[in-house]
Formats: C-alpha cells, sequence, structure tokens
C-alpha cells in the first residue's frame, strides 16, 4: 500500500464517497462542502444552495432559458459550490407515461440504463434514458423517458460555465415516486388495523414548477395517467382544471385526493377543492420537497 493510501486511511479519506458517487445521497457525497441545486423548467431556473452544514437556502427564481441564466449568474453558482458541484432537475422534456408486463428481474435497472430493449421491449426508442417505478402489487409501471440529446445539452452548457453535474433527476416523477412510495406505507398499515377494509381510491396529483402529473388509482391498481410538461404559470391554472375535471367526474365523493406540490403550488390546492368540494385531500407537500428528495435519497 502506497503511503499516500495508508494516509487515506487514517485520515478516514478513503471512506468518504466521491462527489460524482450516485450510490451515496448527495448529503454524503457533500458532508461539509457547499453545493448547488438547479431546477430547470421552459419558464426558467429555481435554485438553492446547501451550505457545509447541510442547510438549504431561500428559493430564487431566474426568468429565462438556461443559457442566460448561466451568463448572468454563474460567478454566483460558483461561489455558493465547492468546486462547482451542482444537483440537477429537469422539467422539461420528459415523458411520464403508464405502462404494463414490463421486465421485473432484480438487474431491470441496470439493465434499462444499459440496454432498454430489453427491458421495454418495442416502447424503447434510441436517444433517450429512463428510469421506472413499479407497482408491487400489480403488473403496471410508471415510466420515464427523457431526450438523451437534451441532458447532454444540459451538461454541457453547466460544464461551459465551470459547473459539475453530480445528479441529474427529473423532479416531477422523483415527487411521484416518493408519494407513490407513501401511499403504499399507508395502505399496509390500514391493512395492518382493519384487515376486512382497504384505503379505497386514491387520485395522486404532483405538481413541479409548472408541470403536473395526475395518476388515478382504483385500491392498489394504477388505472389512468395524465401528465403535462409546463402546463401551468402562477395563478393561472386554467389549464389544469380541463385535464383534471374529467377524472374528477368518475371519482366518488368517499374517494380522496393524495397531494404533492412545490412550494408554488398553492393555487393547485384551491383549484383541488374547487373541483372536488366532498373529497379528502391529503397534502404531503413541504417547502422543501423536492429538494429534500435531491439531497437526501
Amino acid at each position: 500500500m502506497k503511503f499516500s493510501e495508508v494516509t487515506k486511511v487514517l485520515s478516514l479519506a478513503a471512506f468518504r464517497p466521491d462527489p460524482d458517487d450516485c450510490s451515496f445521497t448527495w448529503e454524503k457525497r457533500f458532508k461539509k462542502r457547499k453545493s448547488l441545486f438547479l431546477s430547470i423548467a421552459r419558464e426558467g431556473v429555481t435554485w438553492k444552495s446547501m451550505d457545509k452544514n447541510g442547510m438549504l437556502s431561500v428559493s430564487e427564481f431566474v426568468p429565462g432559458a438556461l443559457q442566460d441564466v448561466l451568463e448572468d449568474m454563474a460567478s454566483e453558482f460558483l461561489e455558493l459550490s465547492d468546486g462547482g458541484w451542482c444537483c440537477v432537475s429537469i422539467n422539461q422534456r420528459y415523458v411520464i407515461s403508464l405502462e404494463t408486463n414490463l421486465m421485473r428481474k432484480d438487474s431491470g435497472f441496470d439493465v434499462l440504463r444499459s440496454t432498454p430493449r430489453a427491458v421495454l421491449g418495442s416502447k424503447a426508442e434510441r436517444g433517450k434514458r429512463y428510469s421506472l417505478k413499479h407497482n408491487s402489487e400489480s403488473n403496471s409501471s410508471v415510466l420515464l423517458s427523457v431526450d438523451e440529446a437534451y441532458i447532454k445539452e444540459v451538461e454541457s452548457l453547466l460544464g461551459r460555465f465551470g459547473l459539475k453535474v453530480g445528479r441529474l433527476c427529473c423532479g416531477v416523477f422523483s415527487m411521484l415516486s416518493a408519494s407513490l412510495e407513501q401511499i403504499e406505507k399507508a395502505r399496509e398499515e390500514f391493512k395492518s388495523n382493519k384487515p376486512k377494509k382497504d384505503l379505497g381510491n386514491i387520485l395522486n396529483v404532483i405538481s413541479c414548477y409548472g408541470s403536473i402529473c395526475i395518476l388515478r388509482m382504483e385500491g392498489e391498481k394504477w388505472m389512468e395517467m395524465r401528465s403535462r410538461v409546463s402546463l401551468h404559470k402562477g395563478k393561472n391554472i386554467e389549464p389544469l382544471r380541463k385535464i383534471i375535471l374529467p377524472i374528477i367526474e368518475d371519482m366518488k365523493s368517499e374517494d380522496q385526493i393524495v397531494f404533492s406540490g412545490d412550494e408554488g403550488s398553492k393555487y393547485i390546492k384551491e383549484i383541488l377543492n374547487e373541483v372536488s368540494p366532498d373529497m379528502k385531500i391529503n397534502d404531503i407537500s413541504s417547502i422543501n420537497s423536492l429538494w429534500n428528495l435531491m439531497s437526501k435519497k
């Protein structure tokens, strides 16, 4: 063993994950280091910084295309991040769909990255990157598809301004996956307390910086999905009404809505109350919903 390697072991440096090691959470990779969080949407870039103690700053929004934002903000971003490392959520040029009968072997996710056609069959397209969330109680899966060219474009633009991507995700998909995990856990707890009853039908609504994903669930089955990129902006949420009304009409008063949104989604909850006054709405949102997922998962 080289002397430098011995020194690393004695100082515990050998046990610190590399910044780009995605097998560790962001918090563990950047412990005692500053880093930057970016959410990139069609209308602009929302960002937060994380200090050396793991505390997130208040969200800031800069309107405009990513390149324009970086031209104005790159120097400030670099000061907020040790080594220029950033964690990125993309909220455009993706598709989320409800699929059935996809491969579920233990190696499925590794295969999905290397040879997606082996998992997706004829649904696989060239020039795409994929992720999956399976329903453990049925043959349904939620499939995320993102343009490879767009991912490379984002990485290249950030790199041109000295920023390095340590993690890249789709915000809506991450929030949907987390919400589904919470619902599954709630169903299990409900069954353990009331074995002869079920939690019932649920409409799962996700809002992430203007983009929307809606999943209708009948018991444990995932039945219908609507996903739209950059659907609403601020108070202008009429496009959401047009999408959600046909789904709400098929639901009953004893059904419930599970809502998860970013810090700017208060108008979404208002319209949910308006179009479904008799349904219970469980709001599982938090101020840092997306950002906590990006740093802790």
